[in-house]
């Protein structure tokens, strides 16, 4: 079971990080990306990137740039109730009243339940979705009542 640590960028580090998400942002995402890595006192290195790891790297770029911080786990990770929980901002006995309606999937562990990140994270975008469609359909009827 994974810790689900977070790297937080220095002020120093942020600034680096935002040029260079800057810069890829002018280059062709579709492609694979060629970049050159060096090391003061070494040779050049000349790497690869695969077409599909440079909006990757762009976000996390872009999140250690804004000051946040970044975690980078497999679809396949499996996180507690508890990890649950704070990842969507809910206690863990209103996680696990989800596990026991069926709302989310979990699996046992001798008496602990496991729950995928992939799920976790899939529920969290679709209450996220429903919650602004719900704002913006209210945002509409006081529209039509001239509420605003």
């Amino acid at each position: 079971m994974p810790h689900l640590s977070q790297t937080i960028a220095a002020e120093n580090e942020a600034a680096i990080a935002r040029a260079t998400s800057l810069a890829l942002e002018q280059q062709d995402a579709s492609a694979v990306m060629r970049v050159q890595v060096s090391e003061a006192g070494r040779e050049v290195t000349t790497l690869d990137l695969p077409a599909s790891a440079v909006p990757l790297i762009k976000a996390m770029l872009k999140e250690m740039a804004a000051g946040r911080g970044v975690t980078v786990l497999g679809d396949d990770t499996e996180i507690t109730t508890q990890q649950a929980a704070e990842l969507l901002n809910v206690s863990r006995p209103y996680l696990v009243s989800l596990i026991d309606k069926g709302v989310l999937a979990a699996r046992m562990i001798g008496p602990r339940r496991r729950l995928l990140l992939a799920d976790v994270l899939v529920y969290r975008a679709e209450t996220k979705a429903k919650r602004r469609d719900a704002l913006r359909e209210m945002a509409a009827i006081d529209q039509e009542l001239g509420l605003r």
